[in-house]
């Protein structure tokens, strides 16, 4: 056990290493998008602002507030300018880098999960996010933390473990929306598969979870219904996203399953709330309008999604457009085709080996497909099943050189000479 946390350790600073580096070179790349609307509301809470929109001076819930939260703690801390808040987010991103490790040892022993942490210290599709100020880094600590906490609940089942998580799921859902899914892909069989489906057992679990879940989402729901006219669970963005993947460019020619911000159009009338409520009414009765499209526009979506259609495209262009500079973004695309076959093969290897928790490390992989199938297709809405890749690569990786050092180890002992007899 030493000897593991020690080369964990190592592990860390090698992530970190990198991070610092990364945001060090990517310093001139320009903040903008979501990227400079988390700065500067991030600078706006820890003054006292509160969560106010960027430019306009009014309440806001565009976004979920965790991430804001933590962009708020940097400032407080002196981190202020965008050099040194890439690296104050490469410093949190590290904390992804050791859950990626842990979830890899709980899987599959401590080899694989030193593997899978340096697998995710290196990966530039973990590491990206870091240099842009994207949310993603907050969101890969809350997603590998509750990946942990359901290997811990499936390994033991008590009412406290399943709370832990339904509250981390609470947070990850307050840093992305898309996250309310682990309720029902995660959180729900989890609890099913540790009470071995003993109904009484749970529903107690489940409902302790779900309440876990309300407690620490409910102070920002109540925030936002004292604050709009229109419900808000967790952010107007959840509404506002339909219309523009729903539209003309997105249903026909290059830009079919992503996303187009022209699509908006003219502003509804009302507050951001009710803006976003009916900027979903207009998308959906485009989808319904034009449902013939619909299966060609999902398949499309989920292309752009796994960087298999117009990949240069999706995975680069429009990476760099959110922050992350070029080179990365080729980079991070060459090794994502490395690694999603070894991600394949390493969930055959546990599901062969009937590991328990499979499951669960699957579940983020089922929320991405869905929420790519029904969204729209984009890079960063893959992040969320990055560490399960990485985690899933590391036991194929594993899988695979165990016979060759098995065989290494035999050799060398055969090579060996004999020990000297004792003398008389």
């Amino acid at each position: 056990m030493r000897d593991f946390r020690l080369r964990l350790a190592g592990v860390a600073l090698l992530g970190l290493a990198i991070r610092l580096l990364a945001a060090y070179l990517n310093r001139h790349h320009p903040v903008g998008g979501d990227a400079l609307t988390f700065h500067v509301e991030g600078h706006t809470l820890a003054h006292g602002g509160g969560f106010r929109r960027v430019y306009e001076d009014v309440p806001t819930a565009e976004h979920p507030p965790a991430h804001i939260v933590v962009i708020a703690l940097a400032n407080l801390l002196g981190f202020d300018g965008f050099t040194a808040q890439r690296m104050f987010q490469g410093a949190v991103g590290t904390l992804t880098v050791v859950g990626c490790a842990l979830v890899g040892r709980r899987l599959a022993g401590e080899r694989a999960g030193l593997v899978a942490g340096v697998l995710a210290a290196g990966y530039p599709m973990l590491w990206m996010p870091d240099t842009a100020l994207m949310s993603e880094t907050t969101y890969g600590v809350m997603l590998v933390g509750a990946l942990l906490a359901a290997l811990a609940l499936r390994d033991a089942p008590t009412p406290r473990r399943a709370a832990v998580l339904g509250a981390v799921i609470a947070l990850a859902a307050l840093t992305r929306g898309e996250a309310l899914a682990l309720l029902v892909v995660l959180l729900a069989p989890v609890c099913w598969v540790a009470t071995a489906g003993n109904r009484r057992a749970f529903a107690r679990h489940l409902a302790v979870g779900l309440a876990a879940f309300a407690v620490v989402l409910a102070p920002w729901a109540i925030r936002n219904a004292e604050t709009f006219h229109a419900r808000v669970l967790i952010s107007t963005n959840g509404d506002g996203v339909w219309v523009g993947s729903n539209c003309g460019p997105t249903y026909y020619g290059p830009l079919i399953g992503s996303w187009v911000f022209a699509c908006y159009g003219k502003r509804p009338p009302g507050d951001e709330a009710q803006q976003s409520v009916a900027y979903r009414k207009r998308g959906l009765t485009y989808a319904r309008h034009h449902a013939g499209r619909v299966p060609l526009v999902v398949a499309a979506r989920l292309g752009r999604l796994l960087d298999v259609y117009r990949p240069w495209t999706q995975g680069v262009f429009f990476n760099a457009t959110e922050g992350r500079g070029s080179r990365a973004s080729k980079a991070g695309l060459l090794a994502w085709w490395l690694l999603a076959p070894l991600a394949l093969a390493g969930a055959l290897v546990l599901r062969r080996r009937r590991t328990p928790g499979l499951g669960a490390v699957l579940a983020p992989v089922a929320m991405v497909l869905f929420v790519g199938a029904t969204v729209y297709g984009s890079t960063r809405f893959r992040f969320a099943a990055e560490p399960s890749v990485v985690v899933l690569a590391a036991v194929a990786l594993t899988a695979a050189a165990g016979p060759l050092l098995t065989r290494g180890g035999r050799t060398a002992r055969r090579a060996s000479p004999p020990a000297p007899a004792p003398e008389a």
